[in-house]
């Protein structure tokens, strides 16, 4: 295969730094993320302009600040934590990007720091469907009783898809 273009190593990059951030801002206070988003960035990225910066911490900040995905940014939410299980006769492991666990359902999410941004979920690539399945199909083992929902972070949004409950079932490991 051919290296990386240009554009999509930026991409990649970008998709990097705001997975760091949504890993590191949701325990700021709401009022201080930006001047810590920008201090860490400044840090970590220096070569980048601060209009670019600016724009990284806007995103990821357009999604921390967006109620119907508070919740996953919430107390009840870790950050990239790993699963393993069996399902079936296929052996389940990953590192969820952020997983909510709550008394009645577990969401999981998993960011995509790609270029492309699906408008819905029949734009999405299968693999990630399948990746989203097979993660939700391992929770289902490790939480039972609970109900299990799955999301894709587009970072590049940014912008959150569910995975509908028919898709997960689709494509769970048989």
């Amino acid at each position: 295969e051919s290296p990386p273009s240009a554009a999509m190593q930026v991409a990649a990059r970008r998709g990097s730094l705001l997975h760091a951030l949504f890993e590191r801002l949701p325990d700021v206070a709401a009022g201080e993320r930006e001047a810590a988003a920008m201090r860490w960035l400044t840090r970590q990225a220096p070569d980048l302009t601060a209009p670019t910066r600016a724009g990284i911490v806007a995103d990821a900040l357009a999604v921390l600040n967006d109620a119907q995905w508070a919740e996953v940014f919430g107390a009840h939410s870790l950050a990239e934590v790993p699963i393993a299980a069996v399902v079936g006769e296929t052996v389940v492991t990953g590192q969820v990007d952020r997983l909510l666990l709550l008394p009645d359902r577990i969401v999981v999410v998993d960011f995509k720091t790609g270029r492309f941004v699906p408008q819905g979920i029949g734009e999405v690539r299968v693999p990630y469907i399948r990746q989203m399945a097979y993660y939700a199909a391992a929770l289902t083992r490790i939480y039972p009783g609970r109900r299990v929902e799955a999301a894709l972070l587009y970072t590049n949004g940014p912008r959150m898809v569910t995975v509908p409950d028919a898709m997960l079932k689709d494509y769970a490991p048989k």
